[in-house]
């Protein structure tokens, strides 16, 4: 048995219904991440796929800025990274609830600089089964 995980795009709703030429681009995108483990864990599981995304431009976005993380983390850690060489994490969560924000210095930028996709990715260690988080991210689509 495998962890049951959802990944759904708050804003804006329904992000991934609909083809390319339907969407307009975005600015921001809220997704909410959210887990339950069965004890067996997720390692580097892409999240956030950038190339699901489109910027104002109409662009795929080269990199991310994370503006805020608020978090419900229990009975295990959860560690997200950008995917980069090697990767770049943005925070580490550990059995705890709270709220991150680097809004008010423009958001956590993605490094970026090599051929990496610089989604977003998950990881989880130390859980048990029945282990469950919830992970809402604000983040800022760059050209």
């Amino acid at each position: 048995m495998a962890d049951t995980v959802r990944v759904d795009y708050l804003y804006p709703p329904n992000m991934l219904d609909g083809d390319w030429d339907e969407k307009q681009g975005n600015r921001r995108v809220v997704v909410k991440l959210s887990g339950e483990s069965d004890g067996t864990g997720e390692t580097d599981i892409v999240k956030v796929d950038l190339s699901d995304l489109k910027t104002l431009n109409g662009n795929v976005p080269t990199r991310t800025a994370i503006e805020k993380i608020e978090y419900s983390v229990w009975g295990m850690i959860c560690k997200l990274e950008w995917d980069r060489a090697p990767h770049k994490v943005i925070y580490i969560m550990n059995d705890s609830e709270g709220v991150i924000s680097w809004e008010r210095i423009g958001g956590f930028v993605d490094p970026g600089g090599d051929d990496r996709t610089g989604d977003i990715l998950l990881t989880t260690t130390s859980g048990a089964a029945g282990d469950t988080y919830e992970i809402t991210l604000t983040i800022r689509l760059k050209d």
